[in-house]
């Protein structure tokens, strides 16, 4: 009954989640681009359906910690999804220009759609940490993360599609390294339960 409970409260809390990072958060930034508006305008339903997919995302997650297993299909299908998701917002959103920002705290200024997109570049990034934290070790996770980040940073400026930002590896880098640390925490967690489980 215990185990019910906590289920459905987690649904209520990843419900919620959802709709403010979706609503309050996500999706008034992504409007400011004509591109993302006129593409998120061709589909009616847009903001209802990356809603879903976070508040599916979050609730799965934690009925896979609940039970303590981990679903191999559940990490294909988020990661297929988020994968693609990244690659719209990193290289889909600005138009034809490059620029190179050098400045390494740029985001702190008391504006509050530059700190929205600041929390927004570390947040996108804590699933792909995640992934890293699957399988590497903290040199690897280091030297991976940085190497992706910069060259996604760029390719968005190489190719006229965005701005090399020396903030945005930054903040990209800090949303690597939480969503490792959290990968970390719970395979801990996992693998003690299954150490309890076979001793007890």
């Amino acid at each position: 009954m215990a185990r019910s409970i906590r289920c459905i409260l987690a649904l209520i809390i990843s419900t919620v989640l959802g709709i403010g990072v979706i609503q309050y958060l996500a999706y008034p930034t992504l409007l400011q681009y004509d591109r993302f508006a006129n593409v998120m305008n061709r589909f009616g339903y847009t903001k209802e359906t990356l809603i879903l997919f976070v508040v599916l995302s979050c609730w799965l997650l934690y009925l896979q910690i609940e039970f303590r297993r981990f679903s191999i299909i559940y990490l294909y299908l988020f990661y297929s999804v988020y994968l693609f998701l990244l690659f719209v917002v990193l290289f889909a959103k600005a138009p034809e220009y490059h620029t190179f920002n050098g400045d390494l705290f740029d985001f702190l200024v008391w504006d509050r759609g530059t700190l929205i997109e600041a929390l927004l570049n570390l947040v996108y990034f804590i699933p792909l940490g995640g992934l890293y934290g699957l399988r590497a070790n903290w040199l690897e996770f280091g030297l991976i993360s940085l190497l992706t980040i910069t060259g996604i940073e760029t390719i968005q400026y190489v190719f006229y599609i965005g701005t090399f930002s020396v903030s945005d590896i930054l903040l990209n880098f800090l949303g690597c390294l939480v969503g490792y640390s959290i990968c970390l925490v719970l395979r801990k967690y996992m693998d003690k339960n299954v150490v309890q489980k076979r001793t007890s």
